[in-house]
């Protein structure tokens, strides 16, 4: 009940229709009583009296009744749909706008499928809930209530022996409903599971028929949609049971009424009118009783599925904009003091790390891969916060600003670069959304890029396909770098945007980014040493901590760790050449 009373917030601006469709609800209940009433006329008073003009007030009694029933029906059909659509288009921009609140260590742990899972299917599941069921329920209930009101009025002792067999419908659910919730949470884990293994396989479809693993993954994902094919007929089959057994608890109570009903005509204290009139009563008692129980196992379902839709609205960011203060326009000036920081408290990635970058240097991390490098740019946009220690931008303990505020004035361009399905303009433009085609064609050119997009046919209208499918990497990396470019960042961080790139495409990239780099604060990480001898500062980190710092020529004075990786670095390339 916790569960739907939360959800009932996301219904409760609409509840003046939620409302009139209960109103609606109660009339459509109540034009089932007259039915039942018109045959008892009929037969006790029309047939048996051979009263033949009654006959017209039964044919136009029950044409309107099925009029007021369908006009009643069709504003309830409209209302429910109206309810369900409105509470996925609320719910699903809910959870999208909390996702995007969530820090990256959300999305480190959670598998993508997962989170699309919930998205979709659960919202689905939800609404379905809401749409076909919750308003079924108010029916049903209202409808046992008033025919149990009209029944008892009828015949008191009939009555009596309908209700003897509602103890075994109870019975009967609790029997079931534990088993199918567990089955309906089974059922939705490996839905996840599923999901999440084909987002990555189809996101790595190239190395499937690289190594021609093509009919190892059909097998694999065979034997997964078995194991949900098994859950799922589970899950099937208990409800069958429930549905089943209630089913013949209504039949039993049916049996009782119409044996002892049949007595009472006999001995001449009901008359076969009233028999029949009451007979029609004890389906409107009865199903609804056997409803109750096929909608419970769904609303089981529903409830798994609001356990894992409000599961992610319950994660909360580790990463908190709670800040008031907007952050200036910044120099550049970035601090690192006494910073650690792990993705769990006991292990640290980073060790007591301490750096004074000044505004339009250019700061070069190199070290083995797993030393820290790129958990340490990550930081200063605060991707992530430090478990000790603090982060400073112009002076600013990044903690304490706004977090647009910081991020606006930060370029990134990582070594893959994720272009989104659209035009070569509107991936440019996402690093500014107001940037006018001057501004996109100015950041082009910046990027050494231009010229390419304008021999194209569309030109900057050209649709680069799905993650830029259309271009090649060298080419996705100069959109990607006018992107970063396009805000004019205070800060540039480069995370080996190079290092994937032929010597043509390396070149020109190199070119662009030194005319980027001047006059901003840049960081960069490098595989190829090459490229970063003109830097300012070189920091070499190794197991997560500083080990040495200087420029190219100090570092390899002191014949340390650089000069080793620098040493190694030349004399492959010697080899190769």
């Amino acid at each position: 009940m916790s569960k739907f009373k939360r959800l009932s917030i996301y219904i409760k601006p609409y509840w003046s229709k939620m409302a009139l469709a209960m109103g609606t609800t109660l009339l459509l209940t109540l034009t089932n009583i007259p039915v039942p009433l018109l045959v008892k006329y009929l037969v006790d008073d029309v047939l048996a009296k051979g009263n033949w003009a009654g006959l017209n007030i039964v044919f136009f009694g029950i044409v309107l009744v099925f009029l007021v029933k369908g006009g009643l029906s069709f504003l309830l059909t409209y209302l429910i749909t109206f309810l369900g659509q409105r509470l996925v288009l609320d719910l699903r921009r809910q959870i999208y706008r909390h996702l995007q609140r969530l820090s990256l260590s959300f999305y480190d742990r959670e598998r993508t499928g997962k989170i699309i899972s919930r998205i979709i299917d659960d919202v689905d599941l939800v609404q379905t809930l809401i749409s076909n069921y919750i308003i079924t329920i108010f029916t049903d209930v209202v409808t046992l209530g008033v025919i149990l009101f009209i029944i008892f009025r009828m015949n008191w002792q009939l009555s009596l022996v309908c209700l003897s067999v509602l103890p075994f419908y109870v019975i009967n659910y609790r029997m079931f409903i534990q088993k199918i919730k567990s089955a309906s949470q089974r059922t939705r884990e490996k839905m996840d599971e599923i999901l999440g293994n084909l987002g990555e396989k189809l996101t790595g479809v190239s190395v499937i028929k690289a190594f021609g693993k093509e009919e190892h993954e059909i097998r694999l994902f065979q034997e997964q949609n078995l194991e949900r094919f098994g859950l799922r007929m589970r899950q099937g089959v208990l409800n069958i049971y429930l549905s089943s057994t209630a089913g013949l608890i209504s039949g039993l109570g049916t049996a009782l009424a119409l044996s002892f009903g049949g007595y009472q005509v006999f001995q001449g204290a009901l008359t076969v009118g009233g028999l029949m009139a009451f007979y029609s009563y004890i389906g409107f008692l009865y199903n609804p009783a056997v409803r109750l129980s096929e909608v419970n196992s769904m609303i089981q379902q529903g409830v798994v599925s609001l356990n894992r839709i409000f599961e992610i609205l319950d994660t909360m960011p580790d990463v908190e904009d709670k800040a008031s203060v907007i952050l200036p326009r910044i120099k550049g000036r970035v601090q690192f003091k006494n910073v650690y920081f792990g993705y769990s408290p006991d292990q640290f990635i980073l060790k007591n790390i301490n750096l004074d970058v000044h505004p339009g240097q250019l700061i070069a991390l190199v070290g083995h891969t797993g030393s820290g490098k790129t958990t340490i740019v990550n930081l200063i946009p605060r991707f992530y916060d430090p478990i000790l220690g603090s982060v400073l931008v112009d002076g600013y303990d990044i903690r304490k600003v706004q977090l647009n505020s910081l991020r606006q004035q930060i370029g990134i361009v990582l070594q893959e670069s994720v272009l989104f399905d659209g035009t070569i303009a509107d991936n440019i433009r996402y690093g500014k959304l107001t940037a006018t085609q001057e501004e996109i064609e100015k950041a082009a050119k910046t990027a050494n890029i231009h010229d390419f997009i304008v021999s194209l046919p569309e030109g900057y209208q050209t649709k680069v396909g799905k993650d830029g499918l259309k271009l090649s990497v060298g080419e996705k990396q100069r959109i990607a770098i006018a992107r970063a470019v396009i805000a004019d960042p205070a800060i540039l961080i480069m995370d080996e945007a190079t290092s994937s790139l032929d010597s043509e495409s390396e070149a020109q990239i190199q070119e662009a980014l030194q005319r980027i780099m001047k006059e901003r604060t840049s960081f960069v990480i490098a595989h190829r040493l090459s490229t970063i001898i003109e830097a300012d500062l070189i920091v070499v980190m190794d197991n997560g901590e500083i080990v040495e710092m200087g420029t190219h020529s100090e570092l390899l004075a002191k014949g340390g760790l650089y000069s080793k990786y620098y040493e190694e670095q030349f004399k492959v390339t010697t080899t190769l050449t």
